[in-house]
C-alpha cells in the first residue's frame, strides 16, 4: 500500500507546466489554471483595498510634450483679459512715449498669435476704439479717399461682422479735418455709431447742439444702452433776447439784480430735445452747458428731462439761466451720486438749504458748486451735515458768505462732516487776508469737524492758515513753476485779451499747421468768473514753508557737561504744519485740468483736444519708432515697419 503510485494532483502538474515555461512569476500567480489556496488567492488580486496592499506606481513616468499654446490654452480668458488690459496701461499710462494707434498695432499682433488668444484680443481691441490723429496719407492714396480712410474701413468691418459691431462700447474719432464740410464728417461718425448695438459713449468728438436736426444726435439717442452724454448747447435762430429779473433771492432785496435772459423755445423745438432722452435707460452721466444765448425752456424741461433716465448717477449743469434753472427744479432732483452746479443764477442759498434736507439727497458722494454764490453760512454748514455720504465737496465763488444778523457761533466746530475726504475751497475775494469763511472753517478743522478729510485744496490762502494745520511737506513748488516765474518777471506787458477766432486761425504764430486738423472747442466762448491759479498759490506756499524754516525751531536741544552746566542751547526742526495731521495739503491741479482754472476740471477741458492737437507749443506726438533698435546700425526695414504718421497723445478728461 505504501509502494502505489500516487497521481499527481492537478495543481501540481500545472504549477509544474508553468515553471517549465518562460512565463514570469507573476503571470504564474494570475493564471487561472493555479488552484485557489491562500497564498494565491492573496496574490491573484493584489490591488484590493480592504487587505492594505496596492501596488507601488512606476518609478519613472512619461508625461505627454506641451504643444505649441497649451499654456495659454489652459488659462481662462478672464486672465487673458487682464493681461491685455494690462498692456492697454502700458501704451496708454501719462507719461508714456507710445500712443493709441502703436497699442492698436501689438493688440493686432496678439490676435494672429494664437488662436486662443484672438477672442481675448478682439476685445481689447473694439471695446474702446480711440482714433487719433490725422489719417496717413498712403492710406488715403490706397482707398483713394479725401479724409475719414480709417473710420470707413471701421465702419466697413462692424457692418460686415454683427459679431464684432457687438463688441464697441465707446469710440474716439479724430479730429474733423481742415476743409472737410462738418455734416459730412458728422454724417460718417454717425454711421458707425448706428452698426454698434451696444454702443454706451462717444469721446473725443463734440458738436454743438442748436435745436436742428441732426443725423448724429439721432444716432446716439437710438442706443438704449448709452452711459454718458455731454449736451453744448447753441442759441436757436428762433430765439430772442429779452429783459428779465433775477429769480433767486436777490429779488427780495431794495435793489434787484436784472439780468438779460435767452428768449424761450419754439414748443416742438423743447418736445423735441426731451425725445432724443427717450430710450435712454441705462444713461448714468449727463451734462449740459450752455453757450451765450441758449436756453433750455420750459423751466419743466429739465425735470421732464430727468424723469425720463432712471439710472442717472451724475449730473452736471453749467452756465443755464435762471430761466431754465432755479430752486423748485433743484428740489425737484432724483436720487443723484454727483451733483455739479456752476454759473447758476436761478439757484440760491435757500433753495441748497432745502435740497439737502431732503431725504433722497442723503446719497450723494460728490457735490462741486462754482459761483453759485452762496451768501450764507448756515447754508453752507447745513449742506456739510446733511449729507452723510459725501466725500468731495467743491466750493468756487468770489462772494464771502456772511453770518446772518441773529446768528452767532457759540461753539466749533461750526463746519462738520464726518464722511468727508477730500475738500476744495476757493473763495476769491480777499487776496491779502483771511476772510470770515476761511478763519471759521480753519478753526473748525482744528476742532476735529472733520475727521476723515485727507485732502485740502485751497488755491486762496493768503495767511498760510490752511496749510499750518496739515501735514508738513518737504517741497511745493513744480519745476514748471520756476520757469513761470521767470517768464512772468521778463514779462512787461500784460497779455491782450483772450478773443473768439475762427476755427482757421492759428492759435500759435510762430508754429505753421501742418497736420491738417481743425479744433472748433477751442474757439468756443465759455464765459465764467475769476477763479485761483493753481501756480501763484503753490509759489505762495513755497515762499511760506522756506520762510517758516528759517524761523525758530520747534524743539530745543541744550547740550549740558558732566558738571551740569549748559555747553550749548539751540533751536531745531523749524517747519510748517502739524506733525500729527493726516491732511495733505494740495496745490496740483486735477488730471486733465490746469492750473489757471484753479485745478478743476471745467466744461473746456472735457471739450478741448485732451493731447491731440500738435500745434501746442512743446507739445511732440508719437511716429511708433520708439521700440526699434536705437543702436549704431539700424535696420531700415525694421524702422519703416514700426513707423505710423505722428498722432498726438489723447487723455480723456472726466469732469471734477
Amino acid at each position: 500500500m505504501y509502494n502505489r503510485s500516487r497521481r499527481p494532483s492537478s495543481s501540481a502538474s500545472s504549477v509544474a507546466s508553468s515553471v517549465g515555461t518562460n512565463d514570469t512569476f507573476d503571470a504564474i500567480l494570475a493564471s487561472p489554471a493555479s488552484s485557489r489556496t491562500s497564498f494565491d488567492s492573496w496574490n491573484s488580486n493584489p490591488r484590493r483595498p480592504e487587505n492594505g496592499w496596492q501596488r507601488p506606481a512606476p518609478i519613472k513616468q512619461y508625461r505627454r510634450r506641451r504643444g505649441t499654446g497649451d499654456l495659454f490654452a489652459a488659462l481662462p480668458e478672464e486672465v487673458l483679459g487682464l493681461i491685455l488690459d494690462e498692456l492697454k496701461k502700458l501704451h496708454l499710462k501719462p507719461g508714456s512715449t507710445s500712443c493709441a494707434t502703436c497699442m492698436m498695432r501689438d493688440l493686432c499682433s496678439v490676435s494672429v498669435s494664437a488662436k486662443k488668444l484672438m477672442k481675448v484680443a478682439r476685445v481689447a481691441l473694439y471695446e474702446d476704439i480711440q482714433l487719433v490723429g490725422a489719417d496717413s496719407t498712403v492710406q488715403k492714396k490706397r482707398y483713394k479717399l479725401n479724409f475719414g480712410s480709417r473710420l470707413v474701413l471701421l465702419r466697413r468691418t462692424l457692418r460686415s461682422n454683427p459679431e464684432i459691431a457687438a463688441l464697441v462700447h465707446s469710440l474716439k474719432a479724430p479730429a474733423i479735418p481742415q476743409g472737410v464740410a462738418l455734416d459730412l464728417y458728422q454724417n460718417s461718425v454717425a454711421s458707425i455709431i448706428m452698426a454698434c448695438p451696444n454702443f454706451e459713449r462717444l469721446v473725443g468728438f463734440h458738436q454743438n447742439h442748436d435745436y436742428s436736426f441732426n443725423r448724429l444726435f439721432h444716432a446716439l439717442s437710438t442706443r438704449g444702452n448709452l452711459k454718458e452724454m455731454h449736451w453744448t448747447l447753441e442759441a436757436s435762430q428762433f430765439q430772442r433776447k429779452r429783459r428779465m429779473s433775477n429769480a433767486a433771492a436777490l429779488l427780495n432785496s431794495e435793489t434787484p439784480n436784472y439780468q438779460e435772459a435767452p428768449g424761450d423755445l419754439l414748443p416742438e423745438q423743447s418736445e423735441e430735445f426731451l425725445e432724443l432722452h427717450g430710450d435712454w435707460e441705462c444713461l448714468e452721466t449727463l451734462s449740459i452747458h450752455c453757450l451765450p444765448g441758449a436756453t433750455l425752456t420750459p423751466v419743466s424741461l429739465i425735470p421732464d428731462i430727468v424723469s425720463r433716465l432712471p439710472a442717472l448717477k451724475s449730473l452736471h449743469l453749467s452756465h443755464l439761466p435762471f430761466t431754465a434753472f432755479n430752486d423748485a427744479n433743484l428740489l425737484s432732483l432724483p436720487t443723484l451720486e454727483t451733483l455739479t452746479l456752476s454759473h447758476l443764477p436761478g439757484v440760491s442759498s435757500e433753495g441748497l438749504s432745502s435740497f439737502v434736507r431732503r431725504p433722497s439727497s442723503r446719497s450723494i458722494r460728490k457735490l462741486t458748486l462754482q459761483h453759485v454764490d452762496v451768501d450764507s453760512l448756515p447754508a453752507l454748514s447745513q449742506i456739510l451735515s446733511n449729507l452723510p455720504e459725501l466725500e468731495t465737496f467743491t466750493l468756487v465763488q468770489s462772494s464771502t458768505p456772511i453770518m446772518p444778523p441773529n446768528e452767532m457761533i457759540w461753539l466749533f466746530p461750526y463746519f462738520a462732516s464726518p464722511s468727508l475726504r477730500k475738500l476744495h475751497w476757493d473763495i476769491t475775494c480777499n487776496q491779502s487776508s483771511a476772510n470770515r469763511a476761511d478763519s471759521i472753517l480753519a478753526r473748525s478743522i482744528e476742532a476735529n469737524g472733520f475727521p476723515s478729510l485727507r485732502v485740502l485744496r485751497t488755491p486762496n490762502d493768503p495767511e498760510g492758515i490752511f496749510q499750518a494745520l496739515c501735514k508738513p511737506m518737504e517741497s511745493i513748488e513744480m519745476t514748471s513753476d520756476k520757469h513761470r516765474g521767470l517768464i512772468t518777471k521778463c514779462t512787461s506787458r500784460p497779455s491782450p485779451p483772450a478773443t473768439p477766432t475762427t476755427p482757421s486761425t492759428p492759435k500759435s504764430l510762430g508754429k505753421t499747421p501742418s497736420w491738417g486738423l481743425s479744433f472748433p472747442m477751442e474757439d468756443q466762448l465759455f464765459p465764467s468768473k475769476a477763479s485761483s491759479n493753481l501756480a501763484q498759490s503753490r509759489l505762495a506756499a513755497q515762499s511760506r514753508l522756506e520762510a517758516a524754516r528759517q524761523g525758530p525751531g520747534r524743539w530745543a536741544v541744550n547740550v549740558i557737561d558732566d558738571d551740569g552746566s549748559v555747553v550749548e542751547n539751540y533751536n531745531m526742526a523749524s517747519f510748517m504744519g502739524q506733525v500729527e495731521s493726516k491732511i495733505e495739503y494740495c496745490v496740483a491741479p486735477d488730471e486733465g485740468a490746469t492750473d489757471e482754472n484753479g485745478g478743476l476740471v471745467d466744461i473746456s477741458d472735457v471739450l478741448g483736444d485732451g493731447g491731440e492737437n500738435l500745434r501746442v507749443e512743446g507739445r511732440e506726438g508719437c511716429t511708433g519708432r520708439w521700440n526699434t533698435y536705437s543702436g549704431n546700425v539700424v535696420d531700415k526695414k525694421d524702422r519703416e515697419r514700426w513707423w505710423h504718421t505722428e498722432r498726438g497723445r489723447w487723455t480723456p478728461v472726466a469732469l471734477s
